[in-house]
């Protein structure tokens, strides 16, 4: 019954996210924005990350999970009053640093509560099993909710006239996320190993969470490969709209905007599910690193595409290899957490991510001006193709050591 619950609960919270994932630049840009003027607002919303995320990972560990969450979900009906109801570069920049908030609070909490409750009653063997029912959770949430979030603009256009073309996609997140809170008070139980068993000094839970980062090799090894994954979203996500739109032979095709959205979240989703099957009969490492290369070479093959179709292939594509390289990124990384850190250092892997994406930001808002989108995408690509370059010995090296 309780992983019912919380794979409902992942599933909603990750659709109320998908429901800005097709509009969020387009939605930026109507209250008040500029297209130059966007990546400085991710990288508003990067930042906040980065202040705050490994302060409050340490505090789900400390304070509980359930508190944690429920106070991140706060933070999420905030954001989408303030931006629902608010116009203007400072307003957007004020909703932005609540979005970054809500994610920093967010990013471990549930996640780590989830994988606990999952070991506990299953047995640590079965870790890529949770992996995958959350990242496939999480696919399922992202991409119904983007293909909701494209089609709620064209609904505002014609039958919902004094509102923006946007703001019912923010309206069905309010809605959305106050059940999520129900749900969360309701349902959420930390018992056990998922509770605070005794209290320690937060000097004390950084140091302990530290030791488990220093002793592994293969834990900063996934840090190295996230950080190149935060400057590829980077300049993946913020883009691809608008690219998107000077691809298109018409205006007709803006119903495609959802769509994509879609496709490369259910292409994320088959990834997670294929990697699950293969995980049981070859090295997590091996594939990893390879798929880790694939996925860089897609990126370029993407950037150079003109055409429209094609753009969507390789598009979705982009997202198959990424939720492949997906599992075996999580379950290298949780194999090597004990539970009294894992939302600690899960956190310090988000902040890392969010790092890679606020470095991403300035860049290619600086690139922008001189050069093109496809050229932004290569610079990505090759970032992916050193990350690999640098983790390959220590990745393989550290397997040798544990065959041994």
């Amino acid at each position: 019954m309780r992983v019912k619950v919380y794979s409902l609960i992942v599933l909603l919270n990750s659709y109320i996210t998908g429901l800005l994932l097709p509009v969020l630049s387009l939605l930026l840009i109507d209250k008040g924005s500029t297209l130059s003027r966007i990546s400085i607002l991710i990288g508003i919303y990067s930042f906040t990350v980065i202040i705050l995320e490994l302060p409050t990972g340490i505090m789900a560990d400390l304070i509980g999970r359930k508190k944690t969450f429920c106070l991140s979900l706060i933070m999420s009906l905030l954001f989408s009053v303030v931006i629902l109801l608010g116009d203007g570069f400072i307003i957007l920049c004020i909703g932005m640093l609540i979005y970054g908030l809500n994610r920093a609070i967010s990013s471990g909490s549930f996640e780590a509560l989830f994988i606990d409750s999952y070991i506990n009653e299953f047995g640590k063997d079965k870790l890529h099993v949770v992996t995958t029912r959350l990242s496939v959770l999480d696919a399922i949430g992202l991409s119904s909710g983007a293909l909701t979030g494209g089609a709620l603009p064209e609904i505002s256009r014609k039958h919902l006239i004094l509102t923006g073309t946007y703001d019912l996609n923010l309206i069905v997140r309010l809605i959305l996320t106050v059940l999520i809170v129900v749900l969360a008070v309701v349902f959420i139980k930390e018992t056990g190993a998922n509770s605070v068993k005794e209290h320690i000094t937060l000097k004390q839970q950084i140091k302990n969470s530290s030791n488990v980062v220093i002793k592994s090799k293969n834990i900063i090894c996934i840090f190295i490969s996230v950080f190149s994954t935060g400057f590829f979203f980077s300049s993946l996500e913020t883009y691809w709209q608008p690219h998107f739109i000077s691809l298109m032979p018409d205006d007709s095709a803006m119903v495609f905007l959802g769509v994509i959205a879609f496709l490369y979240l259910a292409s994320a989703m088959a990834g997670n599910i294929i990697s699950c099957k293969i995980l049981s009969k070859y090295n997590p490492k091996k594939i990893y690193l390879v798929l880790r290369v694939i996925l860089a070479i897609i990126l370029i093959i993407t950037a150079l595409q003109t055409n429209m179709i094609l753009f969507i292939l390789f598009y979705s594509l982009i997202y198959l290899f990424f939720g492949m390289a997906n599992i075996p990124e999580n379950v290298i990384l949780n194999s090597e957490i004990p539970n009294s850190a894992r939302a600690s250092i899960l956190s310090v892997n988000s902040l890392i991510v969010q790092i890679g994406m606020l470095l991403g930001s300035f860049v290619n808002s600086f690139i922008i001006n001189y050069s093109t989108i496809p050229n932004i995408w290569i610079i990505a690509a090759v970032i992916i193709l050193i990350s690999v370059i640098i983790i390959y010995k220590k990745l393989l090296l550290e397997q040798t050591k544990e065959n041994a």
